[in-house]
């Protein structure tokens, strides 16, 4: 593929779409929206209309069966046009202006359009279109694992992870974003016989269920297993990056473990795509909770 280095992100992927499919991307503008709300109705008048999407729907009476299943297959396939096509099309609206000079993996490329075949829903489509233009403009910035992981995941999904996200901050040390819920104090005797050797925070009163938690960790985004910090000294630091918001205090006592979950190597790739807002009750909540080990500034 011969490198043009003058080209801005919307022209880079122009040229992908003419060498994939054999033409352009459609201006958003003419785009036809996948979104377009349905009205409500009966059970049969939705029976009917999924029927027709699938290609089975009555009054093909006259087909035969191999008619009737070509004809399936070939709606199918218009599907998939459209979607990849769809795909295409907002990828144009997340391009930079500047991008790397260098091409973008055709083996990537090509599985990412495979991918992206049965993709109908819009809000997905929208994840998958920002994941393009971020290839494009750094190619090598997401993983062919993390596109099989999104590949897997639901709609629900993705709002879990949006939820997720709404909890999630960095330390300044570490990029790697986590949700913290808790802390530990190590044993000792008087901490056992006052029962205050740990604090936990119930994250479903922010908007993240357990149920949110397990299935982000099925799908490959959470690790498995809570994570501990490690025992902290007092006067250690505490600097966290919450979206927008600094964060920072001390460690007041000795032998404090930090309790959080922590993001995959695809779920770090996943979250910068989302569009996150501050959750202050949780953030205050968290103050409150950590107020017996770290003096927040």
């Amino acid at each position: 593929m011969t490198k043009i280095h003058s080209l801005s992100g919307q022209q880079r992927l122009l040229q992908l779409a003419r060498n994939q499919f054999g033409s352009g991307v459609m201006p958003a503008d003419n785009a036809t929206a996948s979104n377009t709300n349905q009205q409500q109705g009966h059970f049969a008048d939705k029976h009917q209309q999924l029927a027709a999407r699938s290609g089975a729907a009555s009054g093909q009476a006259g087909l035969t069966l191999a008619q009737r299943a070509e004809r399936r297959l070939q709606m199918q396939r218009e599907r998939q046009q459209h979607n990849l096509e769809r795909v295409m099309t907002l990828a144009l609206e997340y391009c930079p202006e500047h991008v790397s000079a260098q091409d973008i993996d055709p083996d990537w490329f090509q599985q990412f359009c495979e991918l992206i075949l049965d993709i109908s829903n819009h809000s997905m489509q929208q994840l998958w279109a920002k994941i393009l233009a971020g290839e494009i403009a750094t190619p090598g910035k997401f993983s062919l694992k993390t596109l099989h992981t999104l590949k897997r995941m639901s709609y629900k999904e993705a709002m879990a992870l949006q939820q997720a996200a709404n909890l999630s901050c960095r330390p300044r040390q570490d990029p790697t974003a986590r949700i913290y819920f808790g802390y530990i104090h190590r044993p000792s005797l008087w901490r056992v016989l006052t029962g205050r050797n740990r604090a936990v925070l119930n994250l479903s009163q922010f908007g993240l269920s357990y149920t949110q938690i397990l299935s982000l960790v099925d799908i490959g985004l959470l690790h498995s297993s809570e994570i501990e910090s490690g025992e902290l000294p007092a006067g250690h630091q505490i600097n966290w990056q919450y979206q927008q918001l600094s964060v920072n205090g001390s460690i007041t006592s000795k032998n404090v473990v930090l309790q959080y979950y922590k993001y995959t190597a695809s779920g770090a790739e996943l979250l910068p795509l989302l569009s996150t807002q501050p959750n202050q009750q949780y953030l205050d909540a968290l103050k409150l909770l950590l107020a017996d080990v770290i003096n927040f500034a």
